[in-house]
């Protein structure tokens, strides 16, 4: 049965909690793609705005030109030695190694994350192996639709760079326009690429779409529903405001109950009792932390999913609320 069109996000909203809520799978799947960043497409925005500080960006590249200048990569490595060649190279190794296992769990961490939103939606049983290994099975598209997703994002931002270099290397009525356009048109762009990103890993992982048959089909779907796609994403953002807020006021209220034991601590047992209270501390605050994450990626995506799959339903009665109230308005 069709719901109404007026709650048509409240019960995506409302569905997707508690397809969170009764899978605690999806928690743990969560926590690995919190560290892509937790299904939020404004976060694009959010987190790639603060690369437009020129002391980030060229200032550290050309400090680490610099030093990889001054130090002389290839003059280091000769008076290394065979054997200091040898333990750099096994280092690198591990270190890469490290990484591609880190990105391929979290890669297949999404893939499962979205398969498994949408077989709690259809009352299937929910496990976290099960759902691991369906990601796995899709860990290469995920993995280059997130990698050009990123390159496409950075090229932006790097384009923006430019622009700013040219307005205040000569500060003209040219460079200055296309320092605004440029900085108009990177809100829009940056957010098209979240939305394209995130029905794409959906085509891929419930439809098993190519890269670019699903991108081709999310930037379609996007066209179709933007509107309702951008109302989607700013009450996701409300929902983060709203836990920004609350893990600030529980940080604020941990505070004042640690401070009279820090006091007492250093009173009686002195720098040992304190140093024990504030590693427990630390060790719950990275736990809850990591619970956060993992529920607030998990809850994101179920909602990517269950917006997914009801557009793609015939007679969703999706509506853009703005819309509604243009109608409403109009009449």
């Amino acid at each position: 049965m069709t719901k109404p069109t007026g709650a048509f996000y409240r019960h995506i909203l409302a569905d997707a909690w508690k397809t969170v809520r009764a899978n605690k799978a999806l928690w743990l799947l969560g926590f690995f793609v919190s560290f892509l960043g937790n299904g939020g497409v404004y976060e694009i925005l959010v987190q790639g705005t603060g690369r437009l500080g020129l002391d980030e960006d060229f200032g550290g590249f050309f400090g680490l030109w610099q030093a990889l200048d001054a130090g002389g990569i290839g003059e280091a490595l000769a008076s290394a030695g065979a054997q200091g060649i040898v333990i750099f190279l096994l280092t690198a190794l591990t270190i890469i190694g490290i990484a591609a296992a880190a990105v391929w769990v979290v890669v297949s961490a999404q893939g499962g994350l979205i398969a498994g939103a949408r077989d709690a939606e259809r009352g299937r049983k929910t496990a976290f192996g099960s759902l691991f290994a369906a990601g796995n099975e899709v860990a290469w598209p995920l993995f280059v639709l997130n990698l050009l997703a990123r390159l496409a994002t950075l090229a932006f931002f790097y384009l923006m760079l430019s622009l700013t270099v040219l307005y205040l290397a000569d500060a003209n009525f040219w460079s200055s326009f296309s320092y605004l356009a440029g900085f108009v048109l990177l809100i829009p762009l940056t957010l098209i690429i979240g939305f394209v990103t995130i029905y794409a890993a959906c085509y891929v992982t419930l439809q098993r779409l190519p890269v670019i048959a699903a991108i081709e089909s999310a930037v379609a779907l996007f066209r179709k529903y933007w509107l309702i796609s951008i109302e989607t994403a700013l009450a996701l953002f409300a929902v983060n405001l709203l836990a920004a807020l609350g893990i600030g006021a529980a940080t604020v209220v941990a505070g004042i109950v640690l401070l009279p034991l820090l006091v007492g601590a250093s009173l009686i047992e002195g720098g040992v009792g304190v140093a024990v209270i504030l590693a427990l501390a630390g060790l719950a605050a990275v736990l809850f932390l990591a619970l956060i994450g993992g529920l607030l990626a998990s809850f994101q995506y179920a909602v990517w999913v269950h917006l997914f799959t009801k557009l793609h339903q015939r007679g969703h009665a999706g509506r853009s609320k703005l819309a509604r109230w243009f109608d409403r308005f109009l009449k």
